[in-house]
């Protein structure tokens, strides 16, 4: 797929009609250029399994909407669909009718496994999941998926999502607590798991929405619910909470959204039965499902899954804010040099030389928005940008490379909650060695050819081979030997011969 292409996407569920439209930045990332959404509630009142006029008229104007969005981007392709509201409906052929009538959009109906596998592969190439289990819960349905060695293993669909779970089984405002035993009761009798995993991974807005809350509640000091890991006595917590209020009271609770006040102990309650069943510890959130797994089948096409998640959500981010990667890897090669050389000083290991290299790809970042404050742009993009299958606690640590990769002391000690103690001092080595392999490629393009080094007598020795002079390089290398002799105790040598 070339870049730039734009694709649309229209999710229209049984709660919400919402739109995607992205802009292939890479053949394995894209951007999100717009979104929108409208709680349409298709599915409410659908106790006999028919639509509702009103629910209809909800739907299409949610349609014409999202018709009207999609066109102003001009989208290579507009892909429509539609989940368990629609595959319930026996009327549901009239409502797909009057929408090609009335925007001449052809919508396209689902299945329980189609809508599965859409999420899963959304899920696979934005997170680290290989083995474990997957639910993805909206208004209609709730699915729940087997993943084994990044494989789709499993799959169930059920009438368990939260609108559905909310108007059958707990009428009651807050429920009473036989009708919270029964919607357990009900997700225990449809869902089978005959192995257990400990992790478990969510995405639907119903996730997002608990992550939210519980963010706000521990006061997590990372923006982002993509990433966030929720532990089952959190998601129980949740669940009680929820339930045990009224829906006036649920809405003053920080962090739930006003259009989910109704249904979202409904959900949470069926979250929190899922971990039962599949063993799982934590939930941890997907920013990416359905909506996102059909972007990558047009982007993809026979190929869906991205082999290396971090790489491609690097390269898409550097490609999204001005960074050429072409240009980046002379960087990237002399900071690994640098790390292997001091091995046996800085006693690092594969985990923290691989955020090093990201890192170092993403070095030049915030330049192209102000270049005198380029390194708090760094770091802010870093913490805001569409970056996949890293934890909270590793994007901090990229941030924190990013932004102090030339020079100062990083300090994280606004991250004390999921910095671990040793991440302070392993993120000022790996920034110094990060300053020095930027002072080695100091201009563009690099004059130098080749790049060695190895520590002898307390003594970091660099030997530079290079077709000019590289007094511009020596003097930037002159200020980062300061930083290398506090944090590493080590001075610097550096060797020039010309090729």
């Amino acid at each position: 797929m070339e870049r730039g292409r734009t694709l649309a996407i229209i999710d229209v569920g049984s709660s919400s009609v919402r739109l995607l439209v992205a802009r292939s930045l890479t053949a394995s990332a894209f951007e999100v250029v717009d979104e929108e959404r409208f709680d349409a509630r298709l599915g409410a009142g659908q106790a006999n399994g028919e639509l509702t006029a009103e629910g209809m008229a909800r739907g299409l104007r949610a349609l014409s909407v999202m018709a009207q969005v999609a066109a102003s981007h001009q989208p290579a392709s507009l892909t429509v669909v539609g989940t368990e509201a629609l595959r319930r409906a026996p009327n549901a052929q009239e409502f797909i009718d009057r929408a090609y009538a009335l925007t001449g959009l052809r919508l396209r109906v689902l299945s329980g496994y189609e809508e599965a596998y859409c999420g899963f592969v959304g899920v696979a190439n934005s997170t680290s999941l290989r083995d474990g289990h997957l639910l993805d819960i909206g208004g209609g349905s709730l699915e729940v998926m087997r993943v084994t060695d990044r494989v789709l293993s499993r799959v169930q669909s059920v009438p368990l999502g939260a609108i559905y779970a909310r108007e059958r089984y707990l009428p009651g405002d807050p429920p009473s607590a036989r009708e919270i035993r029964d919607l357990r009761k009900a997700v225990h009798q449809q869902l089978e798991t005959p192995d257990k995993h400990p992790l478990l991974f969510g995405t639907g807005g119903a996730v997002r929405n608990l992550a939210r809350i519980a963010r706000i509640q521990r006061a997590h000091p990372v923006q982002r619910l993509h990433g966030l890991e929720l532990t089952r006595r959190e998601v129980r917590r949740l669940a009680q909470q929820l339930a045990a209020a009224g829906i006036e009271e649920r809405r003053r609770i920080a962090g739930v959204g006003s259009s989910r006040a109704d249904t979202l102990h409904a959900a949470a309650i069926v979250i929190d039965e899922v971990m039962d069943l599949t063993g799982a510890k934590t939930l941890t959130v997907a920013g990416q499902g359905l909506r996102e797994g059909l972007v990558w089948q047009e982007l993809r096409e026979d190929r869906l899954l991205v082999p290396d998640v971090r790489a491609a959500s690097i390269g898409g981010l550097a490609r999204a804010n001005g960074v050429d990667e072409l240009a980046a890897e002379p960087v990237v090669h002399a900071a690994a040099e640098l790390f292997e050389a001091t091995r046996d000083v800085h006693r690092l290991g594969k985990p923290e030389l691989e955020l090093l290299l990201h890192a170092a790809r993403l070095a030049g970042i915030g330049m192209h928005i102000d270049y005198y404050n380029r390194d708090r742009h760094a770091e802010y993009l870093v913490h805001s940008g569409d970056l996949h299958g890293f934890s909270h606690r590793e994007i901090v640590i990229l941030a924190a490379l990013v932004r102090w990769s030339v020079g100062g002391t990083p300090n994280l000690a606004a991250y004390k909650a999921i910095v671990r103690a040793e991440d302070t001092r392993n993120v000022a080595v790996l920034a110094v060695l990060l300053g020095l392999a930027r002072g080695i490629r100091r201009r563009l393009p690099s004059p130098v050819l080749g790049v060695s080094a190895r520590v002898a007598r307390r003594t970091l020795r660099v030997e530079l081979t290079a077709r000019e002079s590289l007094d511009a390089e020596l003097y930037e290398l002159e200020r980062q030997s300061r930083r290398l002799e506090s944090v590493l105790r080590l001075k610097l040598d550096v060797r020039v011969s010309a090729r």
